[in-house]
């Protein structure tokens, strides 16, 4: 198992939470430790029952994800992050294609190399205050494969009243700060609407 397999797995993970379970307060640690650890385990439960099909068609898995994915992912606060400072200029209708744009981005990317998956786990193993006001950081490792326990970590806030994962941390490396950089590159020579139009043409390839 490599680094970047990590990547996929810890980014799917994040997209793919069910509802906390009904025996924890909404919003609590405790809701947020078992949003991440159910999310680990129904990804792993979906792919492993639909593998044949999974291994047949792309489109099974991406099918998998994104039933999922909307309802339990800050989607606006992920993709204002991942903007920075060009967030704060976007036009509604910017903002709006964007986030569009990204989510099927990240769905693309790292669904494909998701349908190998073995038999590597996430165990949740606590939280801790996040960087920002309100934000829980729910810590977690990955085990199995030849790179043994990694450390992931996922940042969650609270949106009305549920918990949801707006970023996955591993080893210290944060998705939205990896995207981060190369986004403000292609905005920078192509402006906000090039990167649109630059994940459009990848998403429809």
């Amino acid at each position: 198992m490599n680094r970047l397999f990590v990547w996929i797995f810890a980014a799917l993970s994040l997209f793919g939470a069910p509802l906390v379970q009904a025996d924890a307060p909404a919003a609590s640690p405790e809701a947020a430790m078992q949003m991440v650890q159910n999310t680990a385990d129904t990804v792993i439960k979906e792919i492993a029952a639909q593998q044949d099909a999974v291994q047949k068609d792309s489109s099974v898995l991406l099918g998998i994800v994104k039933k999922t994915l909307l309802p339990h992912v800050d989607s606006e606060r992920m993709s204002r992050l991942v903007l920075g400072r060009y967030w704060r200029s976007a036009t509604a209708a910017q903002k709006t294609e964007f986030t569009e744009q990204f989510q099927q981005l990240l769905v693309r990317t790292y669904a494909g190399p998701l349908s190998k998956l073995g038999n590597q786990t996430i165990k949740v193993t606590g939280t801790k205050p996040g960087p920002e006001s309100g934000e829980l950081v729910v810590e977690s490792e990955l085990i199995g494969g030849d790179m043994g326990k990694v450390p992931v970590n996922y940042r969650v806030a609270p949106v009305n009243g549920q918990w949801q994962a707006f970023d996955v941390v591993i080893d210290g490396i944060s998705l939205i700060n990896n995207y981060r950089g190369s986004f403000a590159e292609v905005i920078q020579r192509k402006g906000l609407d090039g990167l649109i139009n630059t994940l459009k043409s990848q998403n429809n390839g």
